[in-house]
């Protein structure tokens, strides 16, 4: 029999969940599962940064062009000599991130004064040298070196101390730097002459404008004459980095390839094939 008092009931829902099902579920299964998927992605975008990297829009500039312009120092013993050295291993690294090949990679033999402005025309993608940094605004470098080198004394005789002794240095570079910090902290009566470039640097020891000269120990070998010798101060270590222009993805690549090449071994195998002693991965 309808009433009004029946026709104010509602119909009873039914619950879709019944009390305590959360109680009933396996929590910590679920977190440790989920834990467990975001520390692998982590790692995997640590230590493999690669493919998101390889998408991006410069990189399909490059692509589309078809060649990877690296600048190297030239002439360097063990570095880039006669076509061969680190700075080339390095660079067909990195072709091989882009292209999957190496025929794309152009090595351009490039100084630290053509660099920047080089760069700066668009005639480079990326220089490897041992730069600190390009003065100029709007490049970076990688985020540790790719070699350190031993910043040595050249010359024709041997001194027992570099008092008074005049030393060359090519100025503006990490060799006047830890030349003057040398002169503050262990020996003030050292006489610095900056040079310009490595020829006068080279003119003026033969000449005996100078006595000695301070350089990476990879020029000295390269210098390295039947009368010279490396003398054994110690001025501190240089280091060579990868430049490329600020957020470009290069560089990403190339502190990938440093890291991948010290863990395997390369960097290792490589120091015995070209003879350098005082070097060391960042």
């Amino acid at each position: 029999m309808e009433t009004k008092f029946n026709e104010q009931l509602k119909p009873k829902k039914k619950r879709l969940l019944r009390p305590g099902w959360q109680d009933k579920l396996p929590i910590k299964p679920i977190l440790v599962a989920t834990l467990a998927v975001l520390l692998l992605t982590v790692l995997v975008l640590i230590n493999r940064p690669t493919a998101t990297v390889l998408s991006s829009p410069e990189l399909d500039v490059i692509k589309s062009t078809g060649v990877l312009r690296v600048g190297v120092d030239t002439d360097l013993e063990g570095m880039y000599k006669n076509g061969q050295g680190y700075e080339r291993e390095v660079a067909e690294n990195l072709a091989m991130l882009v292209f999957g090949h190496i025929e794309g990679l152009s090595l351009v033999p490039v100084d630290r004064y053509a660099a920047p402005w080089r760069m700066n025309d668009g005639e480079l993608d990326l220089v490897l040298m041992s730069m600190t940094q390009f003065k100029q605004e709007g490049y970076e470098k990688s985020d540790v070196p790719f070699f350190i080198d031993r910043c040595v004394i050249l010359a024709y005789e041997p001194y027992e101390s570099l008092a008074n002794v005049t030393v060359g240095v090519l100025e503006n570079t990490p060799s006047e730097t830890l030349l003057k910090d040398y002169v503050k902290s262990t020996e003030p009566a050292l006489v610095i002459h900056p040079c310009a470039d490595y020829y006068s640097m080279r003119v003026m020891l033969r000449a005996g404008t100078v006595d000695a000269v301070c350089l990476p120990r990879t020029v000295a070998q390269s210098w390295h004459e039947s009368r010279t010798r490396i003398l054994s101060f110690e001025i501190g270590r240089i280091p060579y980095y990868a430049i490329a222009k600020k957020d470009s993805v290069l560089i990403d690549l190339c502190n990938e390839v440093f890291y991948d090449r010290q863990l395997d071994g390369s960097f290792a195998e490589w120091g015995r094939k070209f003879g350098v002693e005082w070097g060391a991965n960042g």
